[in-house]
C-alpha cells in the first residue's frame, strides 16, 4: 500500500504540487501588496498561466505513463479536470472567503489556460520527455 502512494506521488508529484500551489494562491486572502501594477486584465492573465501551468504538468506526468495526447484520459485529466478544478475553487472563493468572490470571468480564463496548456504540451513534450520505461 505505502508503495503504491510511494509510486503516485513519483510520477504525479509534480502535477499535485501545482494544483495546492493554486487552491493556496486562490484562497489566501486577497491584500494590496503596494505594487503600483497597472496591467488590464492582469487577473485574468495570472489564472491562464496557473492553469496552462497545470495542464502542461498534468500532460507531462500522463506522456510519462504511456498515455497518448489524443486519448479521451488525456483529454479528460489535462483539460476537463482543471477546469472543474477551477469552478470549484471560485465557488470556494465565493463561499468560504471575505476578501475574495467568484468570478465566471477567472473561470472562463482557467479553461482557456488549461486548454492552451495541453495544446503547448502536445506539441512539446514528445520532442523533449521521454515515456518511462517501467
Amino acid at each position: 500500500m505505502m508503495d503504491n502512494i510511494l509510486r503516485f506521488f513519483r510520477h504525479y508529484g509534480l502535477s499535485i504540487c501545482v494544483a495546492l500551489t493554486i487552491l493556496y494562491l486562490c484562497m489566501m486572502p486577497s491584500t494590496d501588496t503596494g505594487m503600483d501594477i497597472n496591467i488590464p486584465n492582469l487577473d485574468k492573465i495570472v489564472h491562464a498561466a496557473m492553469y496552462c501551468a497545470l495542464a502542461f504538468c498534468i500532460s507531462l506526468n500522463l506522456y510519462q505513463e504511456y498515455t497518448k495526447f489524443k486519448s479521451m484520459v488525456m483529454v479528460m485529466w489535462a483539460i476537463i479536470i482543471p477546469i472543474l478544478f477551477g469552478g470549484l475553487i471560485e465557488v470556494m472563493q465565493d463561499a468560504f472567503t471575505v476578501s475574495r468572490s467568484g468570478d465566471p470571468f477567472d473561470l472562463l480564463a482557467d479553461a482557456i489556460g488549461a486548454i492552451l496548456g495541453y495544446f503547448f504540451a502536445s506539441w512539446f513534450v514528445p520532442r523533449f520527455f521521454k515515456q518511462n520505461e517501467n
